[in-house]
Formats: structure tokens, C-alpha cells, sequence
């Protein structure tokens, strides 16, 4: 097949009294001039929009990273609350103050729902921040602190301990129980005896500050101790004491030695709670098993 060949034409403008003028036309250098001339206004077109095309996409990134910042700092507002709470804090007095921008209740709302724009979900992460990192660290942490602080305390202050290492049997429950020495009528026994060897380290079931150490009538050489919170704790018949009035004891701190001074028909340790003022049965605490 023959190929296509394009010629070169020649034109040529006269006017009258003037020399000609005389245009060579090269068909390709035509063709190539006019693919340019129209192509230049697709290619700056197609730019154009593969640059909104970015954009948009930039801007759905921004607005998806917004959206997220702005859920992270409710979570962490939300969790917040729940230490206020914790700490024993004020609820909505605080939040005004510190969150002027954070709603406290939530009325009724509707309308036509539009996408928020990044900018303003990001300016109102930027205006909150400073609200939530005020609350934690102004109010919140100090007032948590306290409240863990007196909670340790209270802990370290409530008698779960036990009296006297091992097991050991209960010789004697709480409560009303025949008299012990001639089984005529019946008297309120406010502890638990533990019998065991003369000698056997007695210790203190949680912290406190001794407020008797002494040799006193039925209960012979016996320690009681103040725990604070209402608790108070005694520990009797013991053959001898390791503290004295006015000490400072720590849970499993010896206080002295099992015997059987006092009322006593035999060696054991009687060992009783007392929550304000009223004697309540150890077992409960110490996490005995019930007797059948």
C-alpha cells in the first residue's frame, strides 16, 4: 500500500504596486501546530483538576484526622469524669470553669446534619485541650491523690490481718457461749480464742498506735490498739508483751507471746474487734471459714 505523503503548498499574496508575498504551508509543521494549539487548554484543564482532586483528598484526610482528635479528647474528657468522680470532686461547677467549651447536660437537638469543616473541628480541639489539661492537673490529680492517700491509709488501718501466724484452732467463738470454767449459765464471749503454744509471736492484724499494754484483771497481759475509722483491736492473755503505751505498729508487728494470764483455762490468745466501740465477731474478718 502507497504510502501517504504530505506535500508542501505554496500561496502567494500580491497586491498592485507592491511585491508579492509568498507563504510556504508544510502541512505537518500545520498539524503539529494545531495539536498544540487545542492540546494546551486539555492538558492545563486535566492539571487543574487532578490538583482539586488532591485537594479534596488532603482535606478528607484533615477532616478525618480532626474528627478523631476531637473523639480522643471526649474519651479522655470522659474519662476525666470518672476520676473527678473518683477524687469526690464537684461535677458541673468545675467543668464551667475550666471547660467553658465542653457542654454539661445535653437537651434536645436536631437539624440538618452538615459536614463540619477541619478548620473549625480542629480550632475547637485546639480551645479544649487547655480546659481538660486544667482540670486534670489543677483539680482532678491533686484531689485523686488525697483520695488514694486516705484510701491506703484506711486500708492499712482495717484488721484483715490475722492474730497470729498458721492455723491454728478456734478453741472459743464469738458470742454467747457457756461459762468456760464451772458451765453454769451462760456469758458473752466478744472474741475468738486461738489456742496454740506458750511463746507463739502474737501480731498486729493492721497499723494503729497502742493505747494499752498492760496486766488488767480477766484478760491478764493483754494489748489493745487504736486503728482509727472506728477499729480498734485486742489481743489478751498472752505470757508477755513486746510494746508498750503510745507505740506506732504496722501490720504483722509483734506484740507479744502467747500464754494464759488472766482468766484463762489454758494457753490461747483472745482476740477481738471493736467498731465504734461495739465488739463485732473477728471470724468475718479474718475470713474464716463459718462453724456448722
Amino acid at each position: 500500500m502507497a504510502r501517504l505523503q504530505l506535500k508542501p503548498y505554496t500561496v502567494l499574496i500580491t497586491a498592485t504596486g507592491k511585491a508579492p508575498i509568498t507563504l510556504t504551508l508544510k502541512p505537518m509543521s500545520l498539524v503539529v501546530g494545531l495539536m498544540l494549539l487545542v492540546g494546551s487548554p486539555i492538558v492545563w484543564i486535566s492539571l487543574l483538576l487532578y490538583q482539586n482532586v488532591q485537594l479534596a483528598q488532603r482535606n478528607h484526610h484533615l477532616a478525618e484526622t480532626a474528627s478523631e482528635v476531637l473523639t480522643e479528647l471526649n474519651v479522655i474528657g470522659a474519662e476525666i469524669e470518672v476520676l473527678k468522680n473518683r477524687a469526690g470532686l464537684p461535677d458541673k461547677v468545675l467543668n464551667r470553669r475550666l471547660i467553658p467549651d465542653r457542654e454539661i447536660e445535653m437537651p434536645p437537638k436536631g437539624g440538618v446534619a452538615q459536614a463540619a469543616p477541619a478548620e473549625a473541628m480542629l480550632d475547637q480541639a485546639r480551645r479544649q485541650l487547655p480546659g481538660l489539661e486544667a482540670l486534670l492537673s489543677r483539680a482532678v490529680k491533686p484531689a485523686l491523690e488525697q483520695t488514694l492517700e486516705a484510701e491506703a491509709e484506711q486500708a492499712a488501718a482495717f484488721p484483715s490481718g490475722k492474730p497470729i501466724n498458721g492455723t491454728w484452732p478456734v478453741s472459743s467463738e464469738f458470742g454467747l457461749r457457756p461459762n468456760p470454767f464451772n458451765g453454769r449459765g451462760y456469758e458473752m464471749h466478744e472474741g475468738i480464742d486461738f489456742a496454740g503454744p506458750v511463746g507463739k509471736p502474737i501480731v498486729a492484724t493492721a497499723e494503729g498506735v497502742v493505747v494499752i499494754a498492760d496486766y488488767r484483771g480477766g484478760y491478764g497481759n493483754h494489748v489493745k490498739i487504736d486503728h482509727g475509722y472506728s477499729y480498734e483491736t485486742l489481743y489478751a492473755h498472752m505470757s508477755g508483751l513486746a510494746v508498750k503505751l503510745g507505740d506506732r505498729v504496722q501490720r504483722g508487728d509483734v506484740l507479744g507471746y502467747l500464754g494464759s494470764t488472766g482468766r484463762s483455762s489454758g494457753p490461747h490468745l483472745h482476740y477481738s474487734i471493736y467498731r465504734n466501740g461495739q465488739a463485732v465477731n473477728p471470724r468475718h474478718y479474718l475470713k474464716l471459714e463459718e462453724t456448722k
